[in-house]
């Protein structure tokens, strides 16, 4: 019972995480970048748009439970981090490489970058 409330007590932390970065960066994003100029009406409405939808999913798969869309070997991962990294994994994922290892250099970084960032 412990194994499913750790689970599911750090997947919401996560879920948590992207959704306050989500609010951060309400109205800009680097996907709207390419359509308009950073500080337009127009960057800031294609922004609103798309992090409203991020962060309504976000909230979404917090009060879900990770059993439901998770595979066990993912969830034992989960398991495997403590709770302030989870949110740090959400609240700002560009401090961290693909491997969850802290970025050594910072430089460059485009701080309102989330995984969902990139084009599929």
């Amino acid at each position: 019972m412990f194994e499913w409330i750790e689970e599911y007590a750090k997947h919401a932390t996560l879920n948590f995480g992207q959704a306050l970065q989500g609010m951060r960066y309400l109205l800009t994003h680097p996907r709207a970048d390419r359509v308009a100029a950073r500080g337009s009406p127009r960057h800031a409405w294609l922004s609103l748009r798309m992090r409203s939808r991020l962060v309504a999913n976000d909230l979404l798969f917090a009060i879900l439970p990770p059993r439901w869309h998770h595979s066990r070997e993912e969830l034992a991962g989960f398991r495997a981090i403590p709770f302030g990294r989870w949110f740090q994994y959400g609240y700002c994922a560009w401090r961290f490489t693909d491997t969850g290892a802290p970025r050594e250099d910072l430089s460059g970084v485009d701080r309102r970058w989330d995984p969902r960032c990139d084009d599929a």
